[in-house]
């Protein structure tokens, strides 16, 4: 964990409203490399003592389940209700960040009583057809300039967490570097054809880590992907890099699977 972190999460829980908590994480970690940890298969390579010993003093962003592996140090830990399981906070310093994409998901969190220092509102994902959706997506339109977290609290469909929220989260932040573990996209060689509104289950490193299978703990909405979204993100990635290059923000990548451009360094940890 970063040294900034406990004390930044002890001034936003003195105030009630999210814009006010938005606010004091503007530029916070400025200048710093963000490790971004998202769920993807290729988080296998790496042992958990290994990640740790790399990670437990840097600036982390976990997505969903990879949470479960570093969560003492995990900075920011990025969710929503898809693929959702429980997750165990106790002892834990980490700042909860929400999706929320359904009006009743709000209350989900709230009677529950689960854990949540920033709740942020996806829009975008109500048009009925899946391939205009993808399409007026942030990926589809390359439209992530509008979303900027200055700019707005709204988190356009990205499609998914990724370009929704976590990418925003860090150069919000101030980084001046990203480097994503474990963002694979998706495997197109798991469709049958080119059927684009195909869905098909991805892999994920939480099915079989370490001889746990983290995979048979999800409990709420577990999700397929179509095979458009994978495309569309996937072509969106040179883009995506160009953009953040535009914002002074280095973007690495260490995955041996992710399709992204070849234009984004690939290194390792």
């Amino acid at each position: 964990m970063h040294k900034n972190t406990i004390e930044l999460r002890n001034q936003i829980l003195q105030y009630e409203n999210i814009p006010d908590r938005l606010r004091l994480l503007k530029d916070t970690y400025k200048g710093e490399t963000c490790y971004i940890v998202s769920a993807g298969p290729s988080l296998k390579n790496y042992t958990r003592e290994y990640l740790r010993s790399k990670l437990q003093d840097k600036l982390v962003i976990s997505v969903k389940q990879s949470f479960n592996i570093l969560k003492d140090i995990v900075d920011f830990h990025v969710l929503n209700l898809t693929n959702f399981q429980p997750y165990d906070y106790l002892n834990t310093n980490n700042i909860v960040v929400w999706e929320v994409f359904e009006q009743f998901h709000p209350d989900i969190i709230l009677k529950n009583n689960l854990k949540c220092e920033l709740m942020l509102p996806v829009i975008g994902n109500r048009e009925p057809d899946i391939i205009k959706r993808i399409n007026e997506s942030q990926a589809g339109k390359l439209s992530f300039d509008d979303f900027t977290l200055d700019k707005t609290m709204n988190r356009m469909y990205g499609p998914g967490i990724m370009y929704e929220t976590v990418v925003h989260l860090a150069l919000y932040l101030g980084v001046s570097k990203i480097v994503t573990l474990g963002w694979d996209i998706g495997d197109t060689s798991k469709f049958k054809g080119n059927d684009l509104r195909e869905d098909v289950w991805q892999d994920h490193f939480y099915e079989g880590y370490e001889g746990v299978d983290l995979g048979n703990q999800i409990a709420y909405a577990k999700t397929p992907m179509n095979l458009h979204e994978i495309n569309t993100v996937v072509k969106s990635t040179e883009y995506l890099n160009k953009w953040l290059l535009s914002k002074n923000v280095e973007l690495n990548i260490i995955s041996d699977i992710n399709p992204a451009h070849k234009s984004i360094p690939r290194i390792e940890l």
